[in-house]
């Protein structure tokens, strides 16, 4: 067990330089774009039928969800280079489970509201984490290592540096706009309740 322990810190300590080229964070922003907009499709599906209504989801007016898409990057990004599973799902588990807490926390101090909310689930943390979703954290993070970021690679490479980058731009001025417009319209509208995600 201890064997165990220590490689799987050994391997979290040892980092391969990231490749910090203009292609490949195109290509990074273009992945999380990707799973920003897949990770917004899935929570509205699964509201929408929770509640029983029509349910917008996330913090912008566009069909994204950048938590979804920015932990996944930060999680292939530091995880990336490690051949477990078991220490990527305990791991990506952990380092998700810390953005999902930070990410909420500063939402509502700055906006005094909540975009999610985990009250009466099992050992949950002041609403805002629990292990129920931090396991499932944890399963997101094997796939995005083992499979869904590796196929994202391969397929903005094979659209060339020009257009990668290109799309990457649109992407960032795209979000960069709606966040703005998003915080300005969430802050004047006040401190009106929370908008609870009972998964």
């Amino acid at each position: 067990m201890l064997a165990h322990a220590r490689s799987a810190i050994e391997a979290l300590a040892i980092m391969p330089a990231l490749d910090l080229s203009a292609f490949h964070l195109a290509i990074l922003i273009l992945s999380m774009t990707t799973i920003s907009i897949g990770g917004w499709v899935w929570e509205t599906i699964y509201c929408s039928i929770v509640e029983r209504r029509p349910v917008r989801r996330g913090f912008l007016f566009g069909p994204s969800c950048p938590i979804y898409g920015s932990g996944a990057i930060i999680v292939y990004a530091l995880l990336g280079h490690i051949e477990s599973p078991f220490v990527v799902f305990a791991a990506g588990a952990v380092l998700a489970t810390a953005i999902e807490y930070a990410t909420g926390r500063v939402l509502e101090k700055r906006f005094g509201r909540r975009w999610w909310d985990y009250t009466g689930w099992p050992l949950n943390y002041r609403g805002l984490i629990c292990p129920i979703a931090s396991a499932l954290f944890g399963f997101f993070s094997v796939l995005v290592v083992f499979a869904i970021e590796p196929q994202l690679i391969l397929f903005f490479s094979s659209w060339g540096e020009f257009a990668c980058e290109a799309a990457a731009t649109a992407c960032l001025v795209t979000y960069g706009a709606d966040t703005a417009l998003s915080s300005f319209v969430h802050s004047a509208s006040g401190n009106d309740g929370r908008i609870t995600l009972r998964r």
